[in-house]
Order: structure tokens, then sequence, then C-alpha cells
């Protein structure tokens, strides 16, 4: 926490409202929950506010939101009333909770725009935050990967802003961390900790619905007696229970009560019929967009921010990515969560799978809803999306094996050490170097 607070407090200060990815949708729905607008009716909003937030979907470095007077404006007297249909809107209402009861409570003292807006951001930081002090305390191996992970610039930049995205990522990551945890538990199944499952996958569902492979790893608890494997069977049930549930959840709080979609559109139901009859026609679009996008994401992942079109530079980017790198080969390894050889293999397979699955389920839902038939690649995939399935990938690779080398220091500890001092000594620049360039 000493270490992130500072990190994504700066991103916040240097990152102009706006700048984040779809910053300024996230923004707008904040403000309905806050001021007690939910449902599918039109929405009122302060007419500068309303204007203030269609400047920032230009997210350029001259945005007006960074301007003087920016700091000084007040909530207009005059109101305006649209409809809301945001894209945004596919999200559930609990997402925008910790923003929204932030923004509530900051109207109290203050109606000054700046306050309210940045008022958000600090709700969703404080809620990534504490997720992934939890994940990275509760998680029984990749403690620093996680660390790693919350350190992004990326990450960093999500979690500074009113999106929940950021806490997108911390939630499956807490969620991961938990099912691992629960490998090596040799504690009886209560009813207790079934229901423990239940609110977990409501968890993950609400967080994205794509990312509901997740919860694969809870069906892989250490059970060695007979009755153990009777409780497996029994929490196995929950845990299908549980996920018709999210499902159901999700569909109402998200697609019904604030985006006002009744359901798919009639090119997005023309889309997956064809990739249902021919499933070919998903697996090659997943193949060309591998082939051709992967770099791109890639560089997303270590230096590009939001739609800003800012980037770090080649040499300072390397230097983060083969850091974080050396920080996931020395912290990563199946073993470390169950040392049994066999059963290490199968968990390594199970990782990998999920994050396959979650990459399946993502691909074939932009197939469907944001590519047009015209194009043969998907569309709409960021590098951003796969950092809540991260960690299982990066667990699942194979660990620097330990080697005691002389005065008996391990190796692989110093590697660790030096490329977590590395990796943080890059991320702060990235930050300096990005508020230089704003």
């Amino acid at each position: 926490m000493l270490l992130y607070i500072p990190l994504v407090l700066a991103m916040m200060l240097v990152m102009p409202v706006g700048g984040p990815p779809d910053e300024h949708a996230h923004l707008r729905q904040v403000w309905l929950l806050s001021s007690g607008q939910v449902g599918t009716g039109e929405s009122v909003f302060p007419a500068n506010l309303r204007e203030i937030l269609r400047d920032s979907v230009e997210g350029t470095e001259a945005s007006a939101l960074k301007d003087e007077a920016f700091r000084n404006v007040r909530l207009s007297q005059e109101t305006v009333t649209e409809e809301g249909d945001e894209a945004t809107g596919i999200y559930p209402l609990a997402s925008y909770l910790p923003q929204s009861i932030m923004m509530f409570l900051t109207r109290l003292f203050t109606d000054r725009i700046d306050f309210l807006l940045y008022s958000a951001r600090i709700g969703s930081l404080i809620v990534t935050g504490f997720l992934f002090w939890l994940a990275i305390r509760r998680s029984p191996a990749g403690k620093v990967i996680l660390l790693a992970i919350a350190c992004l610039p990326l990450t960093l930049q999500e979690a500074a802003s009113a999106s929940c995205d950021g806490m997108t990522i911390a939630g499956i990551s807490w969620i991961t961390a938990e099912l691992l945890r629960r490998m090596n538990n040799h504690t009886e199944y209560t009813a207790r900790s079934l229901w423990r499952y239940v609110w977990m996958g409501l968890c993950a569902v609400l967080c994205k619905l794509l990312y509901v492979p997740v919860l694969l790893l809870g069906l892989m608890p250490k059970a060695e007696t007979t009755e153990d494997k009777k409780q497996k069977r029994k929490q196995n049930l929950v845990m299908a229970g549980a996920l018709l549930a999210a499902l159901a959840v999700w569909y109402l709080l998200s697609v019904k009560s604030l985006s006002g979609r009744e359901g798919m559109t009639s090119g997005a139901l023309n889309r997956a019929g064809q990739v249902a009859a021919n499933p070919l026609i998903l697996i090659g679009a997943q193949v060309r967009t591998l082939i051709h996008r992967t770099p791109g994401w890639i560089r997303q992942l270590f230096g590009v921010f939001g739609r800003l079109d800012v980037f770090s530079p080649w040499l300072l980017t390397g230097a983060l990515a083969v850091s974080f790198c050396g920080i996931v080969l020395a912290d990563s390894g199946a073993e470390a969560v169950l040392p049994d050889r066999k059963k290490a293999v199968k968990l390594r397979l199970l990782l990998i799978g999920i994050f396959i699955l979650c990459w399946m389920i993502l691909s074939g839902a932009l197939l469907v809803w944001w590519t047009g038939e015209e194009s043969t690649l998907i569309q709409g995939i960021q590098g951003r999306y796969f950092l809540p399935c991260l960690f299982c990938l990066l667990l699942a690779l194979p660990r620097i094996p330990d080697k005691a080398g002389k005065g008996g220091t391990n190796r692989r500890e110093i590697v660790l050490k030096a490329a977590l001092a590395v990796y943080v000594i890059c991320t702060v620049i990235t930050i300096i170097l990005l508020g230089m360039k704003l």
C-alpha cells in the first residue's frame, strides 16, 4: 500500500479527466447514480457538466479539462434532459457504487465540478487498492506478481479513473487468490464456506461477465477422503447455482436497469447466428487478430495511455516489460500452490485453460457486438482487457529454479529483488514523463 498509494495518486493528478478510456461515459453514469437517477428514462444534467463531459470525449493533450477555468467551475443551475444510452450501460449498478457514494458525499460540501469528478476517481482507487491488498494478502503464491500487476502504469490509470475497470482487475485477482488459497485448505467444508463461493460467483459476474471462467479454480479443491469428495460435489452444485444467480443479477442490474437495452440488435443477432452455424468464423477471426494485434496489445500494457495517443519511449517501455517478465519468472510456478507434481501440472493446465476461455468469451462477444461483417479482424479488443485474468496465465509459467550461489544466496531471490527495483523505477519515470508530456 505504501508503494501503490503514491503511484496511483500521482497517476490521478497527471491524467486529465476524460483521458482514460471511456471515462467521460463512466463519469456520466456515476453522476446519474449519485443524484438518484436510476432506470431507463431520460436523464437530467447540469448544463455545464454535460458540456464538460462532452469536451472530455476528445481526450487530447489540449483538453479543456486542463484549463485553469475548469478548477473554478460550479455546477450550473440550468439543467438539460437527454436520453440515457451509453455503452457503459452493460455494467451493473454495483460497479459504480464506490464512485457514486464519494461523489454524493462531496456534493454535500461543494459544487465545484473538478472536486466532484475527482471524487469519483478517489472512490475507485480506494476500492481497487483494498481489493489488491486482499489479493496479495490472501494469495498462497505469486504475491509479487500481483504487486507488479497492481503497479502497471495501465492498471494505475484504470485505478485512478472513474471507471470500474480498476476494481474489476483487482476484484478478479482477489477471487483468484481466494480460490487458490482453498486448494491447500484442509479444514472441513461447511455451509458457511459454500456460501462464500456464492458470493464469489456474484462478485465475479458483477465485475465483468466474461471473467467467470476464473471460478473454475473452485472445482479443484483438495479432496483426500470419501467425505471430502462428497463435499466437493455439493460445493460444485452450489457454485453452479451461484453462477446462474449471478447471471440473472448481472442482467437485471445492467441491461434492464441502467441502459434500457432490451436485448441484442438485429445485426448482433445475425452475427451470433453465423458464428453458431459456423464456429470457424470465430476461430479464423481469432487467429488473424492474434497475429496482427498481439504486438499492439503488449505495447498497450506497458506504454500507451488511454485515448491520449501519448506513448512511453521505447527504451523505457522495453525496460518496464523486461523487468516485469523477470518478476513473473522469479515468482511464478503452480508448484508454489500445490507442491505435488501431478497436482501442479493439473493446476497449470487449468490456469492456462481459464485464460484461454476468457479470451474466447471476450473475442466472441466483441466479434458479435462490435465487429462489422466486412472486417476480418475482431474490433474493440484492448490490452487492458487481459489484465484481470493475466494473473492466471503468469502463475502457470515455469519458475526460475532455486539455486544457491556464493555465500548461500538464492539466485531466484536476487533476480526477483533486482527486477522489482528496476520495475518500480521504470514505473515512476513513466508517470513523471507522462506528466511532463501532458
